[in-house]
């Protein structure tokens, strides 16, 4: 904007310039006329009074054959010298208490004999000097202007810069101070979060963070807490029943060594379904999908099941439509569908019925398992797919080590199917898995 407004000035002052030089400059017929009526004999200093006398706008220089320069006597104020350039004619004109100015001629404009010896004449308007000063004063104003300008932006950009740096480096500040509380321990710090850029940004996420390794450290003691209460319980029973052998109380038998390995088996399927999901969560299972016929597994567990129904009681009812074909990892699915038919017959029972479906929906393939049992509270429902949780709060069922569900969660996200839960008290529960059929 400086820029514009300075560039319309210069452009404004040179056509006035102009204006001057094309009104007041004096033609060199003019003068040419005017020397061949004065008296050629006149001296150059007289010659230079009378013209400048006959022409008292213009500012008259004689340049003699030494290139000195001669000025009128009127124009005392005036200094001129002379420079030799290759092409044309300069000048240096300085004024009392003026800037000195540079001033070029093309050519001569007129040459004079006097006494054989041979000058050059040069005249130029004052009022055009008068511009030149007023210029020269101009571009001065605008370099200590435009320099106290930089000056000031500069203040104000390291103003800025300061502001910038402490706005960005405090969070910055935070953020490391908070860190090396976490390092400390401390997962229950935050970060206050006020604003809404990209900085408040980094620090909601390590909100997020500091929140995900609470709980995940929360968690971290809650399995070990439970790892150490499920391996205790059958590892105190193996130790009690062992040292009743060894001191004769209790005999040495096949049943007492078939309950030893049922223990043993029961220690072995913990770490194996601990082991699953580990592998789950880090997303390391390696899956085999394979083309699968849906209808054949759901009547094959229909079969596997029919006589528990019928020992326990419990009429299973099965609606499988035929002919319903997947992509799918076949032994992941089938540990699903077990593991929860298993718990619709642990905890469902008392329905005395249990129903096992497969549709095609719109939505994609719909497997349910459902049991019209005491069902789950909401609260249950919360917590019911975390790792050793079980419906019971006494812990009394040995049969469970509460990892069937968890596990059943982890292999569905991993395979890609949503898994549903809907219960009502007194009302039974439903699980629901859906197959997405591909695009």
């Amino acid at each position: 904007m400086s820029v514009h407004s300075a560039s319309n000035a210069f452009t404004e002052f040179n056509q006035q310039s102009v204006v001057i030089m094309s009104s007041d400059l004096l033609d060199e017929d003019i003068v040419d006329a005017t020397l061949n009526k004065l008296d050629s004999a006149l001296p150059i200093p007289k010659l230079l009074k009378q013209l400048s006398a006959l022409f008292d706008k213009q500012l008259f220089i004689i340049v003699d054959e030494h290139n000195q320069t001669t000025l009128p006597e009127s124009a005392k104020d005036y200094k001129a010298q002379y420079i030799t350039v290759n092409n044309g004619h300069q000048f240096t004109i300085s004024q009392s208490n003026q800037r000195l100015l540079v001033l070029q001629f093309t050519h001569t404009q007129l040459t004079l004999e006097r006494k054989a010896k041979k000058y050059k004449l040069f005249w130029l308007p004052k009022q055009l000097l008068t511009r030149k000063q007023h210029e020269s004063m101009m571009m001065q104003n605008l370099s200590d202007q435009f320099m106290l300008n930089l000056f000031g932006l500069s203040i104000i950009a390291a103003i800025l810069s300061w502001f910038g740096a402490w706005y960005f480096l405090k969070p910055l500040s935070q953020l490391k101070a908070h860190f090396e509380n976490i390092e400390k321990g401390h997962l229950d710090t935050r970060i206050d979060v006020n604003n809404q850029d990209e900085v408040s940004d980094i620090l909601s996420s390590f909100n997020r963070l500091a929140a995900w390794l609470q709980g995940l450290h929360q968690q971290y003691k809650q399995m070990n807490s439970d790892l150490s209460h499920e391996l205790r319980t059958p590892l105190n029973a193996m130790q009690s029943r062992i040292e009743a052998m060894e001191d004769g109380i209790v005999p040495i038998s096949k049943e007492q060594l078939a309950l030893l390995s049922k223990e043993l088996t029961s220690i072995n399927q913990l770490i194996d379904d601990l082991s699953l999901l580990s592998l789950t969560e880090s997303n390391q299972l390696k899956l085999q999908p394979e083309e699968v016929n849906l209808s054949e597994l759901m009547g094959r567990l229909k079969t596997r099941y029919t006589l528990q129904a019928q020992r326990d009681e419990v009429t299973l009812i099965s609606e499988i439509q035929e002919n319903i074909v997947h992509y799918v990892d076949e032994l992941r699915l089938r540990q699903i569908l077990i593991n929860l038919i298993d718990n619709a017959f642990k905890y469902g029972a008392d329905g005395k019925k249990i129903q096992i479906t497969l549709t095609r929906a719109s939505s994609g393939i719909e497997i349910i398992i459902q049991d019209y049992g005491k069902g789950i509270s909401l609260e249950q429902q919360r917590s019911i797919f975390e790792r050793f949780y079980r419906v019971q709060t006494s812990r009394t069922d040995n049969n469970s080590l509460g990892l069937g569900l968890p596990i059943c969660k982890q292999l569905s996200s991993l395979m890609g199917i949503a898994l549903e839960l809907k219960s009502d008290l007194n009302q039974g529960t439903k699980f629901k898995l859906t197959l997405s059929c591909p695009s």
